[in-house]
């Protein structure tokens, strides 16, 4: 199948019976287009997405295994530093960064504080499932909050432990990593997408909360302005790592058929949002991807584009809030706790 890298292939023909909706299990799928891994570009072929009629996700078919999913990831899927090393101007950068992202990831502390509000003080122990770099734990326990982490990265696990000294641990979904200890909060930002079966997901951070706990939600908006704008070139499909890119509605089922009711729901990040838009727009200045590239260019090239990104990024924070305030944000929150008939 020709066509540029990301650059959708369009076809009318529906899907094959078999093609059936990960999150609501309807048959109502049609093909939506095919895409190329145009972020990283280390995974090889092309991806075929089919979008489901009854909760409107769209979602990769067929669903890769294990194996094949690994080989989406490029090495360290997730922001750190590298602690100070790199000539003056790279350490600089990396500083600056670190402050921006400790700005931005305060949004999410935040919207995690608003869900404790009313609460009893001392219910505030947490789980961040796939904490990456570990900011938004790092944030959390200066708030207050008794923080652990998940990750499948053991590398993550590593640098995280020997940099702050938190609880965290590697597993993956369905691992039994923390015995009978049971969360007042189960966090889960941007996991989602990632997995082929998110009712698992779901059901396993619903399986690690109190009875009167909540979890907490964040995935790209399929339903978002951002998406109708871009269409496959937008930065929240990320195929084919994201394998199930959810709208509302789809969210939202996913939760009730998992026994769980919403509780409060928001459409913009802070941190997510702008950035979004400023690597849909220009995907070779998005710091993940260079990242990768690192090494390839001369420390002040690094700087200029480190300086365009973040200029760009400034500029996309109005459009990309006016859009959350419209209720079509590139992001979707939820929180929702078990409902009174659950369990």
């Amino acid at each position: 199948m020709s066509g540029q890298a990301g650059e959708p292939v369009r076809a009318e023909s529906p899907s094959p019976k078999n093609a059936i909706c990960p999150v609501c299990r309807s048959d109502r799928t049609v093909y939506h287009a095919s895409a190329q891994d145009r972020t990283f570009r280390v995974a090889q072929g092309c991806f075929r997405l089919h979008r489901c009629s009854a909760c409107g996700c769209v979602f990769q078919h067929p669903l890769p295994d294990s194996a094949r999913l690994a080989s989406f990831y490029p090495e360290e899927y997730w922001w750190s530093d590298t602690g100070g090393k790199g000539s003056p101007i790279t350490r600089l950068l990396q500083r600056l960064e670190r402050s921006y992202r400790e700005f931005v990831a305060s949004d999410h502390v935040r919207f995690l504080e608003r869900c404790a509000r009313g609460r009893h003080l001392n219910r505030r122990r947490l789980l961040d499932v796939g904490f990456g770099s570990g900011t938004f734990l790092e944030l959390a326990s200066r708030r207050g909050f008794a923080v652990h982490g998940m990750d499948i990265s053991e590398t993550a696990v590593r640098l995280v432990r020997d940099r702050s000294g938190l609880d965290v641990r590697q597993g993956d979904i369905g691992s039994d990593a923390w015995g009978g200890l049971r969360f007042d909060f189960v966090t889960m930002f941007h996991v989602l997408e990632h997995l082929p079966d998110p009712a698992r997901g779901i059901e396993y951070a619903a399986s690690l909360l109190k009875p009167d706990g909540s979890i907490i939600v964040q995935v790209p908006n399929v339903a978002s302005l951002q998406a109708k704008a871009f269409g496959l070139r937008w930065y929240g499909f990320d195929v084919p790592r994201h394998i199930v890119n959810f709208s509302p509605r789809a969210l939202r089922l996913l939760l009730d058929r998992s026994g769980l009711a919403v509780e409060r729901v928001a459409r913009f990040s802070l941190r997510d949002d702008p950035a979004a838009l400023a690597s849909s727009l220009a995907t070779g200045l998005d710091p993940m991807r260079r990242k990768q590239m690192r090494g390839r260019k001369s420390a002040p090239v690094e700087a200029a584009a480190e300086i365009a990104y973040f200029a760009l990024v400034l500029g996309a924070l109005i459009p990309a809030a006016l859009a959350g305030v419209a209720g079509r944000g590139a992001t979707i929150w939820v929180q929702a706790g078990k409902k009174a008939d659950a369990g």
